[in-house]
């Protein structure tokens, strides 16, 4: 219990806000012949909650993206940072919903739900990246459910990440839905989910693997036997769940396990 606690004394919710892209050729080339400014894209004032390991740092840093339900627990998140802090990294938990009054995503398309979502990653990546403790060029991004959705839509080949002069170094993608996405990515990127999913099968992330043409950066999927959806949520340990008619279950050795393969691939991400 001592390094959550120690952890959760660390914590600091912090404001920021969503990040825009850049306006288009056309965009600046309409505005320069009618003699007038692109007006700024408005964006959103987001929460979070920061965690930071002991020392002055600069620290390499975790942007994390919650699920279809929104932010976890406090003692899901602390628990969470604990791990990631002891190993040196500091960690953002990005609460998308709450600002825009939004109490669940879970009934919307993959597609609609992720839009602003994926603002919300970017506008983490350069509010940490403007910090004197945060190491700017060693960020990475860590999604869950619907935000592993968020990530994989990231870290696409050619994607939206090509707008952004800012890039993530490496993505972690706990039980995403892997059905629109192709597989080629342009950073590290590591898919963990458990072989009895039944709301993000693993065979969506199967299929996304066979899709694969090989170029690009690295894709790593590891599929866990016996574990379901929120297989790392300690929190349903002494007691599994039904939510919106999927089965959610702590998985002890699965997520121990995948702890350990995020671990080993941040290592080797931020390493290079």
């Amino acid at each position: 219990m001592t390094p959550i606690l120690a952890t959760a004394a660390l914590a600091e919710t912090v404001h920021f806000q969503s990040a825009s892209t850049a306006p288009t050729a056309l965009q600046q080339r309409l505005a320069r012949e009618r003699g007038t400014p692109v007006a700024p894209q408005p964006t959103t004032e987001l929460i979070g909650e920061l965690y930071r390991p002991p020392g002055s740092g600069p620290f390499p840093a975790v942007v994390a993206l919650h699920g279809c339900a929104g932010r976890g627990s406090r003692a899901y998140e602390d628990a969470t940072a604990a791990r990631f802090t002891s190993e040196g990294y500091a960690l953002l938990f990005v609460d998308s919903f709450k600002p825009r009054g939004i109490a669940d995503r879970c009934n919307d398309a993959a597609s609609d739900a992720t839009v602003d979502r994926v603002m919300d990653a970017y506008g983490g990546l350069i509010y940490l990246s403007g910090l004197p403790f945060i190491n700017p060029s060693r960020i990475a991004l860590a999604g869950y459910s619907q935000g592993a959705i968020v990530a994989l839509s990231i870290v696409a080949a050619d994607g939206i990440n090509t707008l952004f002069d800012r890039h993530f170094k490496a993505a972690i993608a706990y039980y995403p839905l892997c059905d629109s996405s192709r597989g080629d990515v342009s950073i590290p990127t590591l898919v963990l989910i458990g072989a009895l999913d039944d709301w993000t099968p693993a065979a969506s992330c199967q299929a996304m693997m066979a899709r694969r043409t090989g170029e690009g950066a690295p894709l790593r999927l590891v599929v866990y036997p016996g574990a379901y959806h929120s297989f790392d949520a300690a929190t349903l340990r002494s007691q599994p769940r039904t939510y919106k008619g999927h089965h959610l279950e702590y998985n002890e050795a699965a997520d121990r396990a995948a702890w350990s393969e995020a671990s080993a691939f941040l290592h080797r991400a931020f390493s290079r």
